[in-house]
């Protein structure tokens, strides 16, 4: 479906999983009817230059924007109006925007070294953390009671009360272009422009399994489902990519597209995925498609494993039947390397 005049930069899904948030380096935002496949009105038109980052308020009444002039924009859903005038503290970019848990804050983030957050309800600026280098993605942990922010090789951990840094991942090798928590808090899962996501005990900072590099090219952006058991990632190689946050496995083949994928979002009931790209059009895939395809790839066989995953992903227990679908494809990687080692004992 093609929203804009130009790259799509940025998409979130609303809470109520009928509508979309679309940004462009248009200069707009527009919002889409998912169910009814229709544009829901005119344009928001305020920003001066390309939109990067977009947030959905929890009660679905806000959009939030930043963009390339430096300001963010805090929009009310039903008149497409301002709700007051443009936030301009950032003397760069605005990278990143995100509502806390409870609607009441935004966060920024910009490549002026600064994470900023604000009232939500009236502009007003209610603490300013600094760092040491640019801010590519901000996000609050589901309290609200930490912010994590990613800039170049780190994730930085921030008190939200006292604006205090609470202490720094040195995360990747290159820019860490997205951040996101797991719905119960306990782990950050970060991207990074060195091709890899990588997954982190948000306690201590501390690295959880291996990482996940099957991206040949930058990885922009990530999105973790609403029970964490998934992440997609898209990258510059022009894939969207599917893991299992528990194994850190890649979920299925990788979702090939024509054009330059630019950003990603996960429907809230985790049954849709959404891309941006840079015709300034959007695409839905159906998790359920992406699992089926993945449960009948590691369900083959005929073993009691491969036959429950079956019937949970008719269930629509996408997740459980994932995991038996993983179960049986880690069984056959064993049977075949101790066939391979008997075999080279016998010769």
């Amino acid at each position: 479906m093609r929203l804009h005049m130009d790259k799509v930069s940025v998409v979130a899904f609303f809470k109520d999983g009928r509508r979309v948030v679309t940004g462009s380096w248009d200069y707009t935002l527009r919002i889409c009817d998912i169910q009814k496949g229709t544009v829901a009105g005119g344009p928001f038109v305020g920003h001066r230059d390309k939109v990067f980052s977009v947030a959905v308020s929890p009660d679905d009444r806000r959009i939030a924007s930043g963009g390339r002039d430096n300001t963010i924009i805090i929009w009310d859903v039903e008149s497409k109006r301002m709700l007051f005038g443009p936030l301009a503290k950032h003397t760069n970019m605005v990278s990143s925007v995100c509502f806390s848990p409870d609607g009441k804050r935004l966060a920024s983030g910009s490549y002026d070294s600064k994470v900023i957050i604000w009232d939500a309800e009236t502009g007003a600026v209610l603490s300013t953390l600094r760092s040491d280098r640019g801010v590519s993605s901000v996000a609050f942990n589901p309290d609200g009671s930490k912010l994590a922010s990613g800039s170049l090789r780190s994730i930085q951990i921030w008190r939200t009360d006292n604006a205090e840094p609470i202490f720094e991942i040195n995360a990747h090798e290159k820019w860490v272009l997205s951040v996101v928590w797991s719905p119960d808090g306990h782990q950050l899962v970060s991207a990074s422009y060195d091709n890899t996501v990588k997954f982190w005990d948000s306690s201590n900072g501390y690295q959880i399994g291996q990482p996940c590099t099957s991206h040949t090219s930058n990885i922009n952006l990530l999105a973790i489902s609403s029970d964490g058991s998934f992440i997609a990632t898209i990258s510059d190689d022009r894939t969207v990519q599917h893991w299992s946050t528990k194994s850190h496995q890649k979920i299925g083949e990788p979702l090939k597209h024509i054009e330059d994928v630019t950003c990603v979002s996960i429907s809230p009931d985790a049954e849709l995925v959404m891309v941006g790209d840079f015709l300034g059009e959007i695409r839905f895939w159906s998790i359920k498609n992406i699992l089926s395809a993945a449960v009948q790839l590691y369900s083959s066989s005929g073993s009691y494993f491969a036959h429950r995953s079956k019937l949970k992903l008719g269930r629509n227990l996408y997740y459980e039947a994932l995991s038996d679908a993983q179960k049986v494809r880690t069984i056959s990687v064993i049977v075949s390397t101790i066939v391979v080692m008997l075999n080279t004992t016998d010769s």
